[in-house]
């Protein structure tokens, strides 16, 4: 918890995740790619484990964020696949308006810590938000 949070009370405290969990299987089966992810990216990382990838929520979700997935040990990100196909500014604002309501959707959800390489991760393993996140990339790749 940062100094700010421990001070207001606006930071919540989480479980560390149980190392027994399919959550923690499924981050386990790509660990040097999450470690990999997790090394050069300075921002705070909230992972999403999900069947096919790892849904990253980078930055300050729902707020500021950015959006990549750890799939078949290659990154990708929502910022290049939006430049890759074209959308417009509007539709670019529409997926994120759509990825943000997800995640405040998933508010209640319960989330544990992780460390990866040192650095100290959230996980959220809800089903209901990985279907929202895949749904909502499909769209864009369509």
């Amino acid at each position: 918890m940062s100094l700010i949070g421990r001070l207001f009370g606006t930071e919540k405290e989480h479980l560390p995740l149980d190392p027994s969990s399919p959550a923690a299987a499924r981050l386990e089966r790509d660990r040097p790619t999450v470690e990999e992810f997790a090394r050069k990216v300075r921002d705070k990382l909230e992972l999403v484990p999900g069947d096919r990838a790892i849904y990253v929520f980078i930055g300050r979700p729902p707020d500021a964020f950015g959006i990549a997935w750890l799939e078949g040990g290659e990154e990708h990100n929502f910022k290049r696949l939006m430049k890759e196909k074209g959308l417009s500014q509007r539709e670019v604002q529409v997926r994120s308006d759509e990825l943000r309501a997800a995640y405040t959707r998933s508010k209640d959800e319960p989330r544990y810590t992780a460390d990866f390489r040192g650095k100290h991760v959230l996980v959220t393993p809800s089903k209901t938000l990985e279907r929202e996140i895949v749904e909502i990339i499909h769209r864009v790749e369509e």
